[in-house]
């Protein structure tokens, strides 16, 4: 017989055959709950069920498996791990109870389930903290750079007006030294007149 490569298309029905498969082996190990739902809330399920076309039990079942898994989120750590272990162990008493119940035996069960759930949990919430840490070296870093600044525009307050008494002060040295020399240029010229006025006394006597 002549062996041939698998298309593409026998791939997918191969796909199609493990997808029944698990989802029959899904439906072996699950049990029947009866919830009460108010009117308004059963009201809602329907209308999304509907909408989505699903039936009200898968929705239901989705949704249920959805808020637990918030719930659990919300566990205290060291709390939420012992529980994460107890579930575990209790989910394969009951999913054998059940699959028994079926006339199933010696059915491949997934196992920890919630601790695997806690391990996410836990690196996310060690990543939250690690990113508010930097945050917060990042806000320390900033006020102290900031202070910094203020404290060096203080400093250079006293330093400016300092250079501004200092530029007054050269003023005043500088006008002083012109008018000392304006005085010393009027006393030569007097000095030179008086010369001149004395000398030209003598020459008419």
């Amino acid at each position: 017989m002549q062996d041939f490569e698998t298309t593409s298309t026998q791939s997918l029905m191969d796909r199609y055959y493990e997808d029944e498969k698990a989802q029959q082996e899904r439906e072996l190990t699950m049990a029947t709950l009866n919830v009460r739902l108010d009117a308004n809330d059963l009201a809602m399920l329907n209308i999304i069920s509907k909408r989505f076309r699903k039936t009200r039990d898968d929705v239901a079942q989705e949704l249920l498996a959805s808020a637990l898994i918030d719930l659990f989120s919300r566990l205290e750590t060291t709390e939420r791990k012992l529980l994460a272990r107890d579930a575990d162990e209790a989910a394969r008493s009951l999913a054998n109870e059940i699959a028994e119940e079926n006339g199933v035996r010696n059915l491949e069960i997934k196992t920890g389930v919630w601790a695997n759930h806690e391990r996410q949990f836990t690196k996310i919430e060690r990543k939250k903290a690690k990113l508010a840490e930097q945050q917060e070296a990042q806000q320390e870093e900033s006020q102290q750079k900031l202070e910094e600044a203020n404290n060096a525009e203080k400093t250079a307050e006293p330093t400016s007006m300092e250079a501004s008494n200092m530029s007054v002060v050269e003023d005043d040295l500088v006008h002083d030294e012109a008018a000392i020399t304006a005085n010393s240029e009027y006393s030569q010229k007097t000095q030179q007149d008086s010369q001149q006025s004395v000398a030209s006394m003598a020459a008419n006597q």
